[in-house]
């Protein structure tokens, strides 16, 4: 009986055993197949962006070339009818290369001479210099454009060679060539991507991240080819060998990935090139492998050592990290809402001292008047004035209480508010500015005992926020509308100015984290204010119109 429950107990174990190694065996072709295609398309979005740069440094070029074959100097010249505009066509050339950061821009006749050029002041000029050799002359000469990669004759530097054919009178009469230049684009590679390179149709790499690679191939090419291919000059005395990576089969293009120590992902370009990205694999993979393996691991501890106790653990865990990321969450938006009202308050103490001023004046003179009233005895006018004087007096109280209310730290509690109140407080508070850039706050409410669930304080905050904006972007005799809705269970403000409106590339994320049209603005104010509105249990949206902005603040409506 105990050996058989020992060969039970060694069965269990083995195919327990047998268990794990399969998925492990699993959890690693997996783990492996998807690190290979996060990695696939991490690499295409890269090499689409590389693709989209390399080919408007492409069309820009092309468009100069294109605009330069029709340029009536251009025709003057090569038809002979004006010699001096060589000259001038030359120092043109030589302005447009710099402001282009282009290499070189040369003119040709028909017969490949060159008479104008950018770089006539430089000892290599290309003056004189007769490219008829050149298959980006001859092709453009018969068929109207050319594009050709090639090695510089002079200069040794690789480019790209635009040519357009200048149309004269009796056929071709030139070819003018504009040659690209793309250190700048492959240091930017280098510094961003690491490996990406240009290849031609016959795999020949031409513009690359790694100097030292270019004009090797992708496939192989026989010697017999080379040769032909070098006899073109276009590639100097390169010898067009294979790119080592490609040569030792160590690139993946395409299927499973088997070891591979390098991944590559490809895109067309312009004139039937392919941009290619190539990056490590094997370290993706093998992390990707041991968090798998580590996982099976876990699980099958978790199998043996009671997973529903784990399992629970685990959710009270979670729960209390929730609570206290919540509790911290809820706190920062306390602070975040409490520093955006005191950025206001800065703009909004000038215009309360300012406020204070009148009542103050006014309260010493009804003093003053008061005192002579008593001494002529006339007690009863006095006592007007005296009534006078604590009219004032609250008056100046209900600006300072309204300052402090807007300024402290409110708590989270919302209740039945005023609505009337709340919109007297906005206009308390931004009455000295609507005043200084002599605009107009102009307020529709059509039954004065509406009350809103919301928290005074705080939708005073939303509303001087949207004001504020208002002001802001439509500066000096800007017209502030906030017209009033009512239904049976929610209120709505409609807050519309008549400036300039929402750019359209803000909108759609107007109401994400720093996105703001202000130079020194940072983009927290309506977000914060949807906050605060979504903890009334209403909403805050931009609403689309004609003209301006407009904002709807939706509250619910309490019912008395």
């Amino acid at each position: 009986m105990r050996r058989r429950t020992h060969l039970e107990r060694l069965a269990l174990g083995l195919a327990l055993g047998l268990l794990i190694l399969a998925g492990l065996a699993l959890a690693d072709r997996v783990a492996t197949d998807r690190a290979v295609a996060s990695e696939r398309a991490r690499l295409a979005a890269i090499a689409g962006l590389a693709a989209s740069n390399y080919g408007r440094q492409v069309d820009m070029f092309e468009l100069v070339a294109t605009t330069l074959s029709d340029d009536p100097e251009v025709r003057q010249l090569l038809d002979g009818r004006d010699r001096r505009a060589a000259q001038r066509l030359n120092d043109r050339l030589a302005t447009l290369t710099a402001k282009l950061d282009a290499s070189v821009i040369y003119l040709m006749d028909r017969e490949g001479t060159t008479v104008a050029s950018s770089n006539w002041r430089q000892p290599d000029s290309f003056l004189g210099a007769n490219y008829r050799f050149r298959t980006y002359f001859n092709f453009a000469l018969a068929n109207g454009e050319s594009s050709q990669f090639a090695l510089g004759t002079r200069s040794q530097v690789p480019g790209l060679y635009l040519g357009r054919r200048i149309a004269g009178t009796g056929g071709g009469a030139g070819v003018l060539v504009v040659k690209i230049r793309f250190d700048r684009l492959e240091r930017e590679w280098l510094r961003s991507i690491g490996q990406a390179f240009v290849s031609d149709p016959q795999g020949i790499i031409l513009v690359t991240s790694e100097p030292a690679t270019r004009f090797t191939t992708l496939d192989f090419i026989p010697l017999e080819r080379r040769r032909t291919l070098r006899a073109g000059q276009e590639f100097g005395k390169a010898p067009l060998d294979q790119h080592p990576a490609f040569a030792a089969g160590a690139v993946l293009t395409s299927g499973r990935w088997q070891g591979e120590k390098l991944l590559a992902v490809q895109v067309p370009v312009a004139s039937e090139r392919t941009l290619t990205v190539l990056s490590p694999i094997a370290s993706a993979a093998r992390s990707a492998r041991n968090i798998a393996r580590l996982a099976i691991a876990l699980l099958a501890v978790a199998i043996l050592a009671t997973a529903l106790i784990v399992n629970a653990r685990r959710r009270v865990l979670v729960a209390r990290t929730e609570r206290a990321q919540q509790g911290r969450i809820d706190d920062l938006k306390m602070r975040l809402e409490q520093a955006n009202r005191l950025s206001f308050l800065g703009q909004i103490a000038a215009g309360v001292g300012h406020e204070l001023n009148q009542p103050l004046a006014a309260i010493g003179m009804r003093a003053d008047s008061a005192g002579k009233l008593l001494t002529a005895g006339r007690p009863s006018e006095a006592a007007d004035a005296m009534g006078e004087i604590g009219a004032l007096v609250g008056r100046a109280g209900a600006i300072t209480c309204e300052l402090q209310r807007f300024a402290r730290r409110a708590d989270r509690s919302v209740g039945s508010v005023l609505l009337r109140a709340a919109l007297e407080g906005l206009h308390l508070l931004m009455s000295d500015r609507l005043r200084q850039m002599k605009a107009r706050l102009e307020v529709t409410l059509d039954d004065e005992g509406v009350c809103a669930i919301a928290d005074q304080g705080r939708l005073e905050q939303v509303l001087v926020n949207l004001v504020q904006n208002a002001l802001d972007a439509g500066g000096d005799g800007t017209i502030i509308t906030i017209a009033v809705e009512l239904s049976a269970t929610t209120v709505v403000l409609n807050v519309i100015d008549n400036g300039p409106g929402i750019p359209p590339k803000l909108k759609p994320g107007l109401f994400q984290p720093f996105t703001s049209s202000k130079i020194d603005g940072l983009g927290l104010g309506l977000v914060i204010s949807r906050d605060i509105v979504a903890e009334f249990g209403g909403t805050l949206e931009l609403v689309d119109t004609d003209k301006g902005a407009a904002f709807r603040v939706s509250l619910r409506r309490e019912n008395l």
